[in-house]
């Protein structure tokens, strides 16, 4: 099969050599090549320009090389055409890994004896809840989402979920959907987005979310920027200087240098590294899968059009 392998990755000259290593007996095309794209059998993209992808008449399917889809299901005249998604168990770990070292630095108020050293104050003892005194609420019970939430919960702390669309819960934590989320709102001591980027997602932790948190919690967002209106949560911090935010995502990425993120000392910044694509690991499933797709000729999608996941 010919293969099309396209990405924005700082680090996609590493992903693409070790890509063709594994796809050794397919042939590996990039942009830089004098290829036909009307005969590319399957496309391995990170962010895709429409005018590559318009070019492809003959796809039997779009694998996205990282957690996300959203890129893809922007392009023109999808259609029906499978895509399929890594699932790359390192890449959970790493997003559990960065969630609890936000709760930790929240749940030990590590920010506010930092901002103690600067300025060389030895503070008294601040009271510290232990992890069963703790409620973290977990938005998006997916791939990764179920497992950072199960994980956590081993931990002592107390989990509940929301999932959009879900009626019956699961036997290991609550988890609460779009008509009760007030109450998983309420509950909450810590919430971590891992929303993806829909319609029905944008702006979703918004002034009226907001307002419905407790005054001193936490926000973690790792799933997708647009998930978090940005003015709103600025606006809400400036009211409550209990309320700590972590974001590793934003609306528009680099964030720019006069974003009022950078200066606000109650919002902790990463640059979109919670879970690196793991390139062994990733394209390893990425090879499993496009066997199945070689083998049987045809392939299910892992995502709903309608729903946007």
């Amino acid at each position: 099969m010919n293969i099309f392998f396209y990405a924005t990755y700082s680090n996609q000259e590493e992903f693409f050599h070790t890509l063709k290593k594994k796809f050794k007996h397919d042939k590996v095309f990039t942009i830089n090549d004098d290829v036909d794209l009307t005969k590319i059998d399957v496309a391995m993209v990170w962010n895709l320009p429409s005018n590559i992808f318009t070019k492809m008449i003959n796809l039997k399917a779009i694998f996205s090389i990282g957690a996300g889809v959203d890129h893809i299901l922007k392009l023109p005249n999808i259609g029906n055409l499978p895509i399929i998604r890594v699932k790359d168990p390192t890449m959970r770990v790493r997003m559990y890994n960065h969630v609890l070292s936000q709760i930790l630095i929240f749940q030990l108020k590590l920010k506010t004896y930092d901002e103690a050293q600067r300025k060389k104050i030895w503070m008294n003892e601040r009271y510290t809840p232990l992890n069963k005194e703790l409620t973290i609420g977990i938005m998006g019970i997916g791939y990764i989402g179920n497992f950072v939430a199960l994980k956590i919960k081993k931990l002592g702390y107390n989990v509940i979920g929301f999932k959009r669309n879900m009626t019956t819960n699961n036997k290991l934590f609550e988890i609460y959907n779009k008509k009760t989320i007030n109450k998983f709102i309420q509950r909450s001591d810590i919430i971590v987005s891992i929303l993806p980027d829909t319609k029905n997602t944008k702006n979703f932790v918004n002034s009226n979310f907001l307002k419905k948190m407790k005054k001193s919690s936490l926000l973690i967002n790792i799933g997708r920027g647009p998930a978090v209106n940005e003015k709103d949560l600025i606006k809400h911090i400036k009211s409550n200087p209990s309320f700590f935010a972590s974001l590793d995502v934003f609306n528009r990425e680099p964030l720019i240098k006069k974003h009022k993120f950078w200066s606000n000392k109650n919002i902790t910044i990463t640059p979109h590294v919670a879970a690196i694509t793991d390139h062994d690991s990733s394209i390893s499933y990425l090879y499993k899968r496009f066997i199945d797709l070689k083998k049987n000729k045809k392939i299910k999608s892992d995502v709903d059009i309608k729903l946007g996941y």
